[in-house]
């Protein structure tokens, strides 16, 4: 068994490790400035990002639907075919305007985020168009956006269950 300063040593190191990667559960939220844009119309999408220090987010568009602009920094924008992916550092909302087809379509537009710090990743929430009203806003949680468990909490917990053990009969 670990002697009492190598147990507290052995404690700080492991919380160092598991809370950045436990204390990110960063969903992104989608919201569209209309429930149902006419043909041709250019609209509004926001994504709200909270806590994502360093990442990214992948939307994707379906076909029909163009990409117009982004007030995001021009540097940290990609946009390839149906494609549109925004470097995040430190952002808690990007914004960027779409077309709709002239005809058809009614399909959502997907997306993806990573927190390259934590290695969580996720679904954007929101699918399909959707107000600000009808998601419940832009701080709502979905179920969809939420990180992948991590493995470092497990940890965490074992270690708790251990040093609380050890320390059980001793004062």
């Amino acid at each position: 068994m670990l002697s009492i300063p190598a147990n507290r040593l052995f404690c700080i190191a492991l919380l160092l490790l598991v809370v950045p990667a436990a204390a990110t559960g960063a969903p992104v939220t989608r919201t569209l400035s209309t429930a149902e844009p006419g043909a041709g119309e250019v609209f509004t999408v926001s994504l709200s990002i909270d806590g994502v220090a360093l990442g990214a987010v992948v939307e994707t568009l379906p076909p029909g639907y163009t990409f117009v602009g982004t007030d995001h920094p021009e540097d940290r924008v990609l946009v390839r075919g149906q494609q549109a992916g925004f470097a995040v550092m430190n952002d808690t909302r990007i914004t960027y305007s779409v077309r709709a087809p002239v005809s058809g379509s009614g399909a959502a537009i997907t997306g993806t985020w990573e927190d390259f710090l934590s290695g969580a990743e996720g679904v954007v929430a929101a699918d399909g168009i959707e107000t600000a009203a009808e998601s419940g806003g832009a701080d709502s949680a979905h179920p969809a956006a939420q990180a992948a468990a991590s493995p470092f909490a497990v940890l965490a917990a074992v270690a708790g269950l251990l040093i609380a053990a050890g320390r059980g009969g001793r004062r």
